[in-house]
């Protein structure tokens, strides 16, 4: 019995099996932020990162928006706050408008808000906004907390 050519098409089937998986490996989206514990919001693109900020190789401050399609602000968060509470963050409630969701995250040390807004022209290119920071200590915690949030708010609409 000559084995070769069962050889032959055992390795070609173990080449193309190989070769399929690839395309699948390469077009998988990050799940996380810049390898971090932040959601990337499923369907976006991202469009701008700035004020990247880690301590200890730990992501504490961070602005970046992805564009994408956003039909209800509101369904939209819901999903995203489910995907950072099984992260270990904790949702401290959303809020809404017709048009715009947001809801502030905290974890460690840490607070992110996340601005779902659809475009009212083109749903397609609505936008959610992540703005990543450090949460003061508890003597200056409760001075600042306030503030930021509004300044979060002002800054992802200019």
């Amino acid at each position: 019995m000559n084995l070769s050519p069962l050889r032959s098409s055992f390795h070609l089937i173990a080449v193309f099996a190989v070769l399929s998986l690839v395309p699948m490996g390469c077009s998988t989206p990050k799940a996380f932020v810049l390898d971090s514990d932040l959601p990337v919001p499923s369907d976006t693109v991202a469009r701008v990162t700035t004020d990247v900020e880690r301590e200890g190789g730990r992501l504490v401050r961070l602005n970046t928006v992805f564009a994408g399609t956003v039909d209800d602000p509101s369904r939209r968060l819901e999903a995203l706050e489910t995907r950072f509470q099984n992260g270990g963050w904790v949702s401290l409630g959303p809020t809404a408008t017709g048009s715009t969701a947001v809801c502030f995250f905290t974890k460690r040390g840490r607070r992110c808000q996340v601005r779902v807004v659809r475009n009212e022209l083109d749903p397609a290119m609505s936008r959610i906004a992540y703005r990543l920071v450090p949460i003061e200590s508890d003597r200056g915690a409760s001075e600042v907390s306030g503030p930021t949030a509004t300044s979060a708010e002002s800054d992802l609409d200019g």
